[in-house]
């Protein structure tokens, strides 16, 4: 599961916005001396119930992120983090910046770009001293060492530059020298969605915007009337959301967000025991597939079958499929797309 951490300024409502995705699924999962909260965010998927019955499965398993956050922390102007939480910042996969949507999405959006600011001024304090160590290395490191230490300090230069310049940190370097960074946590470098923690009566506004300004990795939640929504009944709950002018649950709007923001795709698998949902890079194949299944599928890969789910849940099985040749027999390089269903065939 992807980890997912939550930041943003003291108005912003992270709390809300976290209990509002999570709700019962919340635990206290303290770090050292730091506070934490972390909880698994299941992304609801209208086509699990039809795959399972498409395979008499005995259950269906969703995908889920795991969110976290460290209440009482923040990213605020002028004012320096918990160096403690920023080291746990820079271990997560994605990171959910939550604005206040107070005001409407024009005055998000600005919050939004602060929080990106203070990202990039914490990966300063990384990149400014590893640059020096990076220029005293090629000039008196070991010669062997000197050729290394010089391609790495090209990129790290380029990076600073990048920032202090307010264009994104991996702006114009490829996809080699955006990995030779990995190492340093940088908070630029990672995946970032952000969630707008709107009052009730801007909610569906506010969203309505954002879908004008094409901002897919974005996602608005009424964070404090969600967060209440888990004590309802269903119905009680879905009336709520219609009011709000919302659509769908928090979780299936954030999830969306996050999935675009990784640039993520799902397939499916599925038999008589249990149909999974299963998230993979966009670009990833076959191979990686079943890689993401088991290791021991990857290694004994001989080849795959690939269907739409939408044909298979029409046709009604894959029998029905096979009839009129849509499925498709690939090698480990085909590429997946998304909402497939992929079969493995492997030697084992």
């Amino acid at each position: 599961m992807p980890d997912i951490a939550l930041a943003g300024d003291f108005e912003s409502g992270v709390d809300a916005v976290f209990a509002a995705v999570v709700g019962r699924h919340l635990v206290d999962a303290p770090q050292g001396r730091l506070s934490l909260q972390s909880g698994a965010m299941p992304l609801p998927d209208p086509r699990l119930r039809p795959l399972q019955s498409v395979f008499n499965a005995a259950q269906s398993v969703p995908l889920s992120f795991t969110l976290w956050h460290a209440p009482g922390q923040a990213l605020a102007a002028g004012e320096p983090p918990n160096a403690e939480w920023i080291g746990r910042l820079r271990t997560a996969d994605a990171i959910l910046l939550v604005v206040s949507g107070q005001g409407g999405f024009e005055p998000a959006a600005q919050r939004a770009a602060a929080l990106r600011t203070e990202l990039a001024v914490l990966d300063l304090a990384i990149l400014e001293p590893a640059q020096q160590r990076l220029e005293e290395r090629v000039t008196s490191g070991p010669r062997v060492d000197r050729r290394e230490a010089g391609e790495q300090l090209a990129v790290v230069t380029r990076a600073r530059e990048s920032l202090e310049a307010e264009r994104p940190l991996l702006e114009g370097l490829s996809t080699r020298e955006a990995a030779s960074l990995r190492g340093f946590g940088l908070l630029g470098a990672k995946p970032c969605a952000v969630a707008c923690n709107a009052p009730d009566d801007e909610a569906a506004a506010i969203d309505a915007q954002r879908a004008a300004a094409h901002q897919d990795d974005w996602c608005v939640i009424a964070g404090a009337t969600e967060a209440e929504l888990d004590d309802l009944s269903e119905q009680d709950a879905s009336e709520f959301r219609a009011d709000l002018g919302l659509p769908g649950l928090a979780s299936q709007r954030l999830g969306q967000a996050l999935r675009r923001a990784l640039d993520y795709l799902t397939f499916y698998t599925g038999n008589n025991r249990s149909v999974n949902a299963w998230l993979l890079p966009r670009g990833a194949t076959a191979l990686d597939a079943a890689g993401a299944i088991h290791t021991d599928l990857a290694a004994g890969f001989i080849r795959a079958d690939a269907v739409a789910a939408d044909d298979l849940i029409a046709a009604g099985s894959m029998a029905a499929l096979r009839d009129r040749g849509q499925i498709r027999r690939v090698g480990r390089d085909y590429l997946v797309s998304d909402a497939e269903v992929i079969q493995v065939h492997f030697s084992r």
